[in-house]
């Protein structure tokens, strides 16, 4: 069984992005752990009607991701105990730091978390660029497995169309969820404050599924490639 570590800005990010491909790693039994670096307190959604304000908004959305972590099999859950929204201002090597530290604990075979440009909100950016230069020194340090992987979160257009992202076709990878958007779909649920305005979420379980897509997408990060798909679904 092998260790997966995802490094993400906010809570839900594990779930809205790639919750399927958490659920089925954890699910089949290998270690998954969550480094989150924010706990989402400057989120504009409360919740419909509203079930936190601004300064109980942390707490509750602390407990919203404790609660989707036992759904998808999240085995730990890890703060960094930075601001939301204020990661891209935060000076790089001190960021870095901090991620790098956590994968000297985890030892991941696998690192999944933001590319550093299309990551889109800046957040996203910051912690990916933080991750992909704390996962260069991981592999110096000689503590990491030596195949060892890094991944980026990836949405279907880049998977479909990855040159005009400036990426090649061999970098990306999919994996298959169908088996598991259940969990995803109990995982948004767990989200509350942050998915109840989306009535599709609380339909009837069958016409909420339906809003999946059976795969999740990832960028391989680094060469070599092997073969036309280097998965996660080797771990």
């Amino acid at each position: 069984m092998a260790t997966i570590m995802a490094v993400f800005a906010h809570p839900d990010d594990e779930t809205f992005i790639c919750g399927g491909t958490m659920a089925k790693h954890g699910h089949e039994g290998h270690r998954v752990v969550l480094v989150c670096a924010t706990k989402g307190e400057m989120g504009r959604r409360m919740g419909v009607p509203p079930i936190a304000t601004r300064e109980d908004i942390p707490t509750i959305r602390e407990q919203e991701l404790n609660n989707a972590c036992k759904v998808l099999q999240i085995k730990e859950l890890r703060f960094l105990g930075y601001r939301d929204k204020l990661l891209e201002i935060q000076p790089s090597e001190t960021l870095t730091q901090a991620v790098f530290e956590q994968m000297i604990e985890i030892k991941p075979d696998a690192v999944v978390t933001f590319h550093e440009t299309l990551g889109g909100h800046p957040d996203h950016c910051a912690i990916g660029l933080a991750t992909t230069q704390a996962f260069q020194m991981y592999q110096k340090c000689g503590v990491s497995p030596s195949k060892a992987n890094l991944f980026y979160v990836s949405g279907s257009n880049a998977a479909k169309n990855p040159r005009q992202y400036g990426l090649l076709p061999q970098q990306m990878t999919k994996v298959h969820v169908k088996e598991y958007l259940y969990y995803k779909l109990l995982a948004f649920r767990a989200h509350k404050t942050q998915s109840e305005m989306d009535d599709w979420v609380w339909m009837r379980d069958g016409k909420s599924l339906k809003k999946f897509s059976e795969y999740e997408y990832f960028i391989n990060a680094h060469p070599p490639y092997h073969g036309e798909m280097e998965s996660l679904d080797q771990y």
